[in-house]
């Protein structure tokens, strides 16, 4: 079923069946039942086409929000009670007790758990993960209402509003909102990685050692900018060439990739003694004990690669536009 076919779907329903099917087709899908259409979508819609006027709007945002906490919290209670067990036995396999790793989670979130809530519940992406990772982590039933609703109501009005306002262009809206969530789908793997890396880093228990994890981590992202880069250089250089155009000559274009390529291979040499630094400390279980003035040497000579990196990109890029 293509896009258009199933945007006029959803239309006719809502059309038919006004707000109400919209908190159906919500409450389902929180319960993690396809829907057949972006709910985001749907609400944009309905926000169009079934809303006529400012208490029509409140009502539609107050049916529509009971509907997303009623299918939140049933999912919520189900990881609570299957889920926490399902949990326990797993890590009974590997050796741990589920209350000290659940106990150890909490600890890390601080106590903010009605914020934790707040903020995922009105995330288009994370919002079932937050309602699952709830229960497990056995979240206060009160604490997941609490932060449920505000939440709930963020999500679900802000479509609507959004429809009821600007009801003659809908249909535009839906479509820059597809290629909004296309885009930010896409990104999911990119940005979980990144914060991945951003809580290891401050996992480290001293300054040094969060700086040594950001150090390592950096210098491979940088590194691989870098190898793109060359890639792309050399692929362009040969299609100017075969094409007559004006290119790097041979002369310029070898020192130029081998100064570069150098520069990156450094920074990953010093990712990889970084790396190894780590490994030594957690295989002895030794607090971090390099010397200051060797750590700050090896910063150094880091930032220098990363500038000179840099530089020599940005000198090809300016010198030869058709880089």
């Amino acid at each position: 079923m293509t896009g258009a076919s199933r945007s006029t779907t959803i239309e006719e329903l809502i059309l038919t069946y006004g707000i109400v099917i919209m908190a159906l087709i919500v409450f389902l899908g929180e319960l993690g039942m396809p829907t057949g259409v972006p709910i985001e979508v749907g609400l944009l819609l309905a926000g169009a086409l079934a809303v006529h006027s400012v208490p029509e709007l409140i009502f539609a945002v107050l049916l529509v929000t009971a509907a997303d906490v009623l299918g939140g919290a049933t999912l919520y209670f189900v990881a609570r009670t299957g889920g926490v067990r399902l949990l326990d036995r797993i890590l009974r396999r590997f050796g741990r007790r589920g209350e000290e790793t659940v106990s150890r989670w909490r600890q890390r979130l601080g106590g903010r758990d009605v914020g934790v809530v707040a903020i995922g519940r009105s995330l288009p992406l994370v919002r079932m993960y937050v309602s699952i990772g709830s229960g497990l982590l056995r979240f206060r039933p009160r604490d997941f209402l609490i932060g449920g609703i505000p939440g709930g109501a963020i999500w679900s009005g802000t479509p609507i509003a959004l429809g009821y306002l600007f009801r003659s262009d809908v249909h535009r809206l839906v479509t820059e909102y597809s290629k909004v969530s296309t885009w930010a789908f896409a990104s999911m793997p990119a940005l979980s990685a990144t914060i991945a890396l951003v809580w290891w880093i401050r996992r480290g228990h001293s300054t040094w050692v969060r700086l040594q994890r950001g150090r390592m981590v950096l210098s491979v992202v940088i590194a691989g900018v870098a190898a793109v880069f060359l890639v792309r250089t050399i692929a362009l250089h040969g299609t100017a060439l075969s094409a007559g155009m004006a290119a790097i000559g041979r002369p310029l274009l070898t020192p130029w990739v081998l100064l570069l390529a150098g520069f990156a291979a450094a920074l990953l040499n010093v990712a990889l003694s970084d790396l190894m630094a780590t490994l030594r400390r957690r295989e002895v279980h030794a607090p971090f004990v390099r010397p200051v003035t060797a750590e700050l040497a090896t910063t150094v000579l880091w930032a220098s690669l990363v500038l000179a990196v840099g530089a020599i990109m940005f000198g090809m890029h300016i010198h030869y536009p058709v880089l």
